[in-house]
C-alpha cells in the first residue's frame, strides 16, 4: 500500500484490523463479476481479487514499468486487461509523475516525467463495452478527487456498485474535497461500507 499523504494514526488502525486480508477482498463476487483497479501498479491487489474470485480484470496503469510486469504475471490469465492509460477528466496526451512506486499528476517535486495517454473512466467503459463495474479500486496518489468528482458530474459513478478508495492529504482542500465527494456518493445511493480516514474506505450500492 502507498504511503504518500496517508492518515498515520489510521494506517496503523488498519494494519491492526488485517484490513490488506480482510476489508479489501471482502466483496460478493464470483467468476462472472467484474473489476476495475484503477492505479494498479505491479497488480498485489488484483491478484488477490483474483485468487480469491476469479473475476474479470482491467487494470488501469500508466508507467510502462508496472505495466510490463504486469503482462508478465498475469500472461497466462485471458480474464485480466490491462489498459496502459492515465484516468483523466479528458482524454489527451500529457505527463505523470513517478517517485518510487508512486506515480500522479501531483508529485512533481523530484520526480521522474513520464509521457503517458489520459483518458476518461466512461471512455475505457466504452472501449471495453462494459455496461457495470462490481468493484471498483481507486489508489491514484491524490488524483482520486478529480476522478471521482468528474464520476459524480457525469453520472458514470452509477455504472459501479462498489467503489473502493484511498483518499489522500497533502492535497489542496483534501478534508473539505473528500466530504463532498462522500456527499455525492450518498446523494447517488451508496452507503458506507468501511471507512479509515485517509487510508481506505469503501462504498456500496444496495
Amino acid at each position: 500500500m502507498a504511503n504518500l499523504y496517508l492518515h498515520p494514526e489510521e494506517v496503523q488502525r488498519w494494519f491492526s484490523d488485517y484490513g490488506d486480508l480482510t476489508y479489501i477482498l471482502n466483496y460478493d463476487l464470483n467468476e462472472e463479476s467484474k473489476v476495475m483497479d484503477i492505479g494498479g501498479f505491479v497488480g498485489v491487489w488484483a491478484e488477490k481479487i483474483i485468487n480469491k474470485f476469479n473475476p474479470y480484470v482491467y487494470i488501469v496503469e500508466p508507467i510502462p514499468l508496472f505495466y510490463d510486469q504486469m503482462i508478465s504475471k498475469f500472461k497466462h490469465n485471458n480474464k485480466v486487461k490491462i489498459i496502459p492509460v492515465a484516468i483523466g477528466i479528458e482524454n489527451k496526451n500529457g505527463i505523470i509523475y513517478l517517485n518510487g512506486d508512486a506515480s500522479s499528476s501531483n508529485l512533481e517535486n523530484e520526480s521522474e516525467k513520464i509521457n503517458v495517454q489520459f483518458k476518461t473512466i466512461d471512455s475505457i467503459l466504452e472501449d471495453y463495452t462494459i455496461d457495470m463495474i462490481d468493484l471498483l479500486q481507486i489508489n491514484i496518489e491524490g488524483d482520486e478527487y478529480l476522478l471521482l468528482d468528474y464520476m459524480l458530474k457525469t453520472k458514470v459513478i452509477n455504472k459501479f456498485k462498489n467503489i473502493q478508495i484511498q483518499f489522500h492529504l497533502g492535497i489542496e482542500n483534501a478534508i473539505e474535497k473528500r466530504q463532498l465527494i462522500q456527499n455525492g456518493l450518498i446523494e447517488n445511493g451508496f452507503n458506507i461500507k468501511y471507512k479509515y480516514d485517509f487510508v481506505w474506505e469503501a462504498w456500496s450500492k444496495s
